[in-house]
């Protein structure tokens, strides 16, 4: 188990604000985005009920959670259009015919993008290696997503 802690203290110092089970007001122009993060799924920390009763009913909202097979719970409210995963590494080493090995909560949705009802799941390989410290055919990934809003109706 690694302890968080001081990844979230550094975060903070270098001024990011760290989201559990709260959400954000990105503002540009007339236009909100809401960015919404849960707490740890595999330590039973996620807790989505703050999230929903702050966010308003509409807008597009995109919601952070480290693991991916969350999906199946944040798509299930119909309130998240995107959500951004990592924790899989994308399997790290990963043998052709042979099934990714991934961690659990990555099972469903190991790397790349996914439809779960409504909501876009995309799952990050990241660029970190754990526990093992290899990578094979799984390269490293930094995503970058461009966000357009629609003209307005």
């Amino acid at each position: 188990m690694t302890d968080s802690q001081p990844i979230q203290e550094a975060l903070e110092l270098a001024g990011v604000k760290v989201l559990i089970n709260q959400s954000i007001t990105l503002q540009r122009q007339n236009s909100q985005l809401y960015v919404a993060g849960v707490g740890d799924v595999w330590f039973k920390l996620a807790n989505l009920t703050p999230i929903l009763t702050e966010l308003p009913n509409r807008g597009a909202a995109i919601l952070l959670a480290h693991e991916p097979d969350f999906a199946d719970i944040s798509s299930s409210t119909g309130r998240f259009d995107l959500q951004l995963s990592g924790h899989s590494h994308g399997g790290q080493a990963h043998i052709p015919f042979i099934k990714r090995l991934v961690p659990h909560l990555a099972n469903k949705y190991p790397v790349g993008q996914y439809q779960v009802g409504s909501t876009i799941q995309y799952t990050n390989r990241g660029v970190g290696m754990a526990p093992l410290h290899l990578r094979f055919n799984c390269r490293p990934e930094i995503t970058v997503f461009t966000l357009k809003s629609l003209p307005p109706a």
